[in-house]
C-alpha cells in the first residue's frame, strides 16, 4: 500500500468534498481499528501461470447435464500481471485501517478500501447486532491467489478462480449521488489478469433496513475472456447455525475423491449421502471442511440466509445471473477448528461462509463476450423474530419460516424497480473520491487509447512508484535504467503491452535499454505459453546484461520443462550475481535443491546466507525443517517448525503432514504405532 497516496485521498479529498458539499449526511471516512498483520512488501519474482489451464473436475452421473458443462475451465492458478504477497508473519499490532462508513437510522456499513474494499461490519442499529463475522485480528494467511488473504466480513472475489488479487490492495471509493439526491458509495478497479472494468455501487436509502449493492463489469475489448465472480459473506456460527436458500437442490464437493482430482456429487436438502445421518442445514455436524452449492438458477429471486436458533440472523438475496448460492464451513475436527484460529485469532468466535455466484460452483468457467456488460443487484439484511420451528427436525417446515420472512422482507417484484434504478445510477461519473487505488486502469486505458465508461474515473494522480516506469515506457517507448532494481518492475502480461514491448525492442537504440525490454517481453511470452521464444528473449537479454531476475526466470523456464540441471545451473548464477542473494530467489533456489535430493549444496546454502533470512522467511524454516528430516536432525525440525509459528501454511497443502510423519519416524521408531492416534487431519480439503 502507497501509505502517501492512500492519506491523500482520505484527507485531501475529503476535506475538498466536505467544502464543496455539505450533505455528506451517510456516508463518510474513518478508521477501523485491529489487530494487523498484513504483506510487508511484494514479491519480486513473477508467478507464471500453472501449465494445465483447466482443472480436473468429475461428476457423479445424477448431476443435471446443465451443471456438468464447462466444469473445471480455466480454473488452473494464474497470477500475473500481479505479483506474490507471501512476506508477512503473525506479529499483530495495533492499526487504523483506512474505512469508509455508510449509515442511515436502520444499518452501518463499514468498508476497508485500502483492503480491497472488504465490507467488514454490518450493525443492525435497533438491537446493536452485528450481522457478519467482523473479524479485528486482520491477520495475513496464505488462502488467496496471490497468498495474502484474511477472514471476515463481505469480499468480492472476481477475475480468476479464488480469492481476488485485490484482496490487500488498494481500490478506488467514491461517492456518488442519484437522481434523487441520495448519497451512494462507489468501489471500483480495473482487474488486470482478466482484463475486467468493474465497479460495486452501494445504496442505504433513508429508513432502509436492507443494504444494496449493485455490480457492474465490463469487457471493454475485441476478445471474450474467462471470468469468475463469487460475493463471499462470512457470518458467525453456532452449534445451533442453520443454512437455508431459495433451492433444495445443490451441488456438493465429495472430500474423499481422488487427492488430485476435485468430484462433485448431487444433493438434496438436508441430506448429503458422503455423512449419512448428518442434517446438511447445520455447518457445525460436518465432521470436516465441506462445501455445496444450491442450484437456485431456476428461482425467481435466489437467497440464501444462515439463522440462529434464537430466531435471528442475516440474508442475502439478488437478482439474475448472481444465481447460484453457497455454504462453506471448516467443520468441527481439530484441524477445522484449528483453522479458525489460526485465520481469526484473539477470538473463540466461528464463522461459516455464504456465497453468491455467478456459475453453478467455484469449479465452473463461464466466459464475458467481446463488448459485453453484466451487472446485477444484491442485497443484504438481518434476519429478525424467526419462530422456533427454525430449528424443527423437519426440514420443510423449518426452511417454510426463513422463506416466509425472506419474502416479507423482499422479492422480485421489489427489487427490480431498484435494479433499475441503481442500473441508471451506474453510469454516473464519479463525484467526488474518497480514496485512491493504483495507476494500472490509467495506465491500461492510455495504452490503449480507449474511452472508458463514464462510471470511471482513474486520475494520474494514481500513478505511484509502481507503475511509474510504465508510464514513462509509454511515453518514451524506453523503461528507466535504474540499474540492478530495472529488472524487478511490476510485471505487464496483456497482449497490448506485450505489442507495445515488442515494438520497443525493434526500435531500441540501446543495447543495454533493449536488454531490460526482452526481459519484461520474455515474462509476457512465457504467460502466453510462448516458451521457446520467452527463452530466446531471456538468453539475449543476460547475454548483454547478466543479473539474477533474468536467470531466475530461465530457472523457472528449465523446471517447467522437467530439466532440473539446467534449472539448478541458472539458479546458480541468480544466487551469484550479486554480492547479496535476494531472499526470494534463495527461497526458490533451495526449495528446489531440497525438492531434488541436492541437500548437501542445500545445507552448505543455508550455511552461507544472511542469517536474518532464515529468522524472517518461513518458506526457509520450513525447506530446512525438510532438510532436518533427510538428514535425521530431530532438534532441528523442532525448532523450525515446532517452536515457531509459520504463516504461510496452505489451506489443504499435506506437506507438513508429510514433515509430521518423517519427524515420527525417526523420534520414535519402534514406538510408531502410538503415531496411529495422533490427528493427521489437520489440514482439511479445499
Amino acid at each position: 500500500m502507497d501509505t502517501n497516496r492512500t492519506n491523500w485521498s482520505i484527507l485531501s479529498i475529503e476535506k475538498q468534498y466536505r467544502t464543496e458539499n455539505k450533505t455528506m449526511a451517510n456516508i463518510r471516512t474513518g478508521y477501523f481499528e485491529a489487530m494487523a498483520a498484513l504483506p510487508k512488501q511484494g514479491n519480486p519474482l513473477p508467478r507464471f501461470r500453472d501449465q494445465e489451464h483447466d482443472l480436473r473436475v468429475e461428476a457423479d452421473t445424477n448431476i443435471p447435464e446443465r451443471y456438468t458443462r464447462l466444469m473445471g475451465m480455466d480454473c488452473g492458478r494464474r497470477v500475473l500481471p500481479y505479483m506474490m504477497q507471501d512476506h508477512y508473519d503473525r506479529t499483530r499490532r495495533p492499526t487504523k485501517l483506512p474505512a469508509v462508513i455508510m449509515e442511515n437510522d436502520k444499518l452501518r456499513a463499514t468498508f476497508l478500501p485500502s483492503l480491497g474494499g472488504r465490507l467488514i461490519s454490518l450493525v443492525n442499529l435497533s438491537d446493536d447486532r452485528e450481522l457478519l463475522f467482523r473479524n479485528t485480528s486482520v491477520q495475513a494467511a496464505n488462502l488467496s491467489n496471490r497468498n495474502a488473504w484474511f477472514a471476515g466480513g463481505i469480499e468480492w472475489n472476481l477475475g480468476q478462480y479464488g480469492h481476488a488479487f485485490s484482496t490487500c490492495d488498494d481500490i478506488f471509493a467514491s461517492i456518488q449521488r442519484d437522481e434523487r439526491g441520495e448519497d451512494f458509495l462507489r468501489l471500483y478497479d480495473y482487474e488486470r489478469c482478466k482484463g475486467l472494468w468493474w465497479h460495486i455501487d452501494f445504496h442505504l436509502p433513508t429508513g432502509s433496513r436492507l443494504l444494496y449493492a449493485h455490480t457492474t463489469v465490463h469487457n471493454l475489448y475485441d476478445t471474450r475472456t474467462s471470468m469468475y465472480y463469487w460475493t463471499n459473506i462470512a457470518v458467525e456460527m453456532t452449534d445451533g447455525t442453520r443454512v437455508f436458500a431459495s433451492d433444495d437442490q445443490a451441488i456438493y464437493l465429495d472430500p474423499y475423491a481422488v487427492p488430485s482430482v476435485k468430484r462433485y456429487g448431487y444433493m438434496k436438502m438436508p441430506d448429503i449421502n458422503i455423512y449419512p445421518g448428518v442434517d446438511a442445514s447445520y455447518p457445525a455436524r460436518f465432521p470436516y471442511s465441506q462445501e455445496y452449492f444450491f442450484t437456485c438458477d431456476r428461482d425467481e429471486m435466489p437467497w440464501e440466509a444462515a439463522v440462529e436458533t434464537d430466531g435471528n440472523g442475516f440474508f442475502e438475496a439478488s437478482t439474475h445471473p448472481l444465481s447460484y448460492r453457497k455454504m462453506f464451513c471448516w467443520g468441527a475436527s481439530a484441524g477445522g477448528r484449528h483453522w479458525q484460529k489460526f485465520l481469526a485469532p484473539g477470538t473463540d468466535k466461528e464463522y461459516v461462509e455464504i456465497q453468491g455466484g455467478l456459475a453453478p460452483t467455484q469449479l465452473h468457467g463461464m466466459y464475458l463476450g467481446n463488448g459485453e456488460t453484466l451487472c446485477w443487484t444484491q442485497v443484504f439484511g438481518p434476519v429478525s423474530g424467526l419462530p422456533p420451528t427454525v430449528s424443527d427436525k423437519d426440514y420443510l417446515l423449518a426452511k417454510s419460516a426463513v422463506t416466509e420472512y425472506v419474502e416479507s422482507a423482499m422479492t422480485m417484484k421489489r427489487l427490480l424497480p431498484l435494479h433499475r434504478k441503481f442500473k441508471a445510477a451506474s453510469s454516473e461519473p464519479p463525484r467526488n473520491l474518497l480514496h485512491m487505488g493504483n495507476g494500472w486502469g490509467f495506465l491500461e486505458a492510455k495504452l490503449r487509447g480507449i474511452e472508458l465508461p463514464p462510471a470511471f474515473l482513474f486520475p494520474e494522480e494514481s500513478i505511484s512508484t509502481d507503475e511509474l516506469p510504465w508510464k514513462q515506457f509509454l511515453d518514451t517507448g524506453v523503461l528507466p535504467d535504474t540499474g540492478e532494481a530495472s529488472f524487478i518492475y511490476p510485471p505487464v502480461s496483456n497482449n497490448a503491452w506485450r505489442e507495445a514491448l515488442h515494438k520497443a525492442v525493434e526500435t531500441s537504440t540501446s543495447s543495454r535499454n533493449a536488454a531490460i525490454l526482452k526481459h519484461y517481453l520474455g515474462i509476457t511470452l512465457l504467460e502466453d505459453e510462448e516458451a521457446e521464444a520467452a527463452r530466446a528473449r531471456w538468453l539475449e537479454a543476460y547475454a548483454i546484461t547478466p543479473n539474477p531476475w533474468t536467470a531466475r526466470n530461465l530457472a523457472v523456464l528449465e523446471l517447467r520443462r522437467g530439466a532440473v540441471a539446467p534449472a539448478l545451473d541458472w539458479y546458480r548464477k541468480a544466487m551469484g550475481a550479486s554480492s547479496s542473494p535476494d531472499l526470494t530467489i534463495a527461497e526458490e533456489f533451495i526449495k528446489t535443491l531440497v525438492d531434488h535430493g541436492g541437500y548437501g549444496e542445500a545445507l552448505e546454502c543455508f550455511q552461507s546466507l544472511p542469517r536474518h533470512y532464515l529468522a524472517s522467511s518461513d518458506f526457509l524454516a520450513f525447506d530446512r525443517a525438510r532438510l532436518a528430516a533427510e538428514l535425521g536432525d530431530c532438534d532441528t525440525i523442532e525448532k523450525m517448525v515446532m517452536d515457531r509459528e509459520l504463516g504461510n501454511l496452505r489451506e489443504g497443502d499435506i506437506q507438513l503432514n508429510a514433515l509430521w510423519n518423517r519427524y515420527c519416524l525417526l523420534k520414535y521408531g519402534e514406538k510408531l504405532p502410538l503415531i496411529e492416534q495422533l490427528d493427521f487431519n489437520q489440514f482439511d480439503p479445499d
